[in-house]
């Protein structure tokens, strides 16, 4: 698998994740947190804080994957030369040689 498919994929699972963090972080009562969301102390600035950067981080990863995948896709196409910098040859009918 391509090296850019790879880090296309991964960031696009970190996004999703940190989408994932976000919406937990908004829709969890503060003592319900899961303890791996880190310590809140049922301080209400700091899980809207926390959510709100959770939602920056997502789009920020979903804006890198996606150029990611517009670079990869521009260098993997070749570019086709234009009609009008090579003219087309013309072609001959091979004729039988007359003896």
């Amino acid at each position: 698998m391509n090296p850019m498919k790879w880090l296309t994929v991964v960031l696009g699972i970190l996004g999703l994740l940190a989408l994932v963090a976000a919406i937990i972080y908004f829709t969890v009562p503060a003592h319900s947190l899961p303890s791996i969301l880190g310590p809140l102390h049922r301080v209400p600035a700091k899980r809207k804080r926390r959510g709100e950067a959770a939602i920056g981080i997502a789009v920020v990863l979903f804006v890198v994957a996606g150029i990611v995948i517009a670079v990869g896709r521009r260098s993997a196409s070749p570019s086709a030369p234009s009609s009008s910098a090579t003219p087309a040859a013309p072609t001959t009918p091979a004729t039988p040689n007359e003896s």
